[in-house]
């Protein structure tokens, strides 16, 4: 697996002009799968350092508290657990304009990701940032108290963080075009 350098954990006061991708995982632990963007946060620390342009955030069940972090970002790559109709334990990568729609059909399961939502709409709106937003969306299989992740998505842990780490690498090429470099030039 691929490591990615210099990656610190982040408080709003932290964070300053250079920030570029913010990496959120968000869910209740309390709730097995539920917390699966929590365990990936987690998870993902144990395969990187600490970059001065990318911060790691364990956002739990916080909503508009998110709003610093996410305002002063480039790029939100987002970790939650996700509806989807799939066998639990699927990843999908969902971008932008799919986001939105991933919310509409999730939102009746998942009260924090209405207030995640809430939260990308008014930084976007207050502070036109993030300009990019991916949403990083795990099946659950459990949603019910307990503290574990059900077997099925602890076993997608590992393709979770390569799916992060693939997320990161991909919006550094992409920053990298938009001041003018080419993915050839790197």
């Amino acid at each position: 697996m691929t490591v990615i350098n210099n990656i610190k954990q982040s408080t709003p006061a932290t964070m300053d002009s250079k920030q570029a991708i913010v990496i959120i995982g968000v869910g209740n632990i309390l709730q097995q799968d539920d917390g699966v963007g929590v365990h990936a946060i987690r998870a993902l620390r144990s395969y990187v350092s600490q970059p001065e342009q990318i911060s790691i955030i364990d956002a739990g069940t916080l909503s508009y508290e998110l709003l610093e972090w996410v305002s002063q970002s480039d790029h939100a790559i987002i970790i939650d657990a996700a509806r989807m109709k799939c066998t639990p334990g699927t990843i999908k990568v969902f971008n932008d304009e799919e986001i939105q729609q991933q919310f509409e059909i999730t939102k009746a399961h998942s009260v924090h990701q209405i207030s995640l939502q809430d939260t990308l709409l008014t930084s976007q709106a207050l502070y036109s940032k993030p300009f990019r937003v991916t949403l990083i969306g795990v099946e659950p299989e459990n949603i019910q108290w307990g503290t574990t992740l059900s077997t099925s998505v602890q076993a997608a842990l590992p393709a979770i963080i390569k799916t992060i780490i693939k997320c990161i690498q991909k919006a550094s090429v992409l920053q990298l075009n938009d001041i003018g470099h080419t993915e050839e030039e790197e």
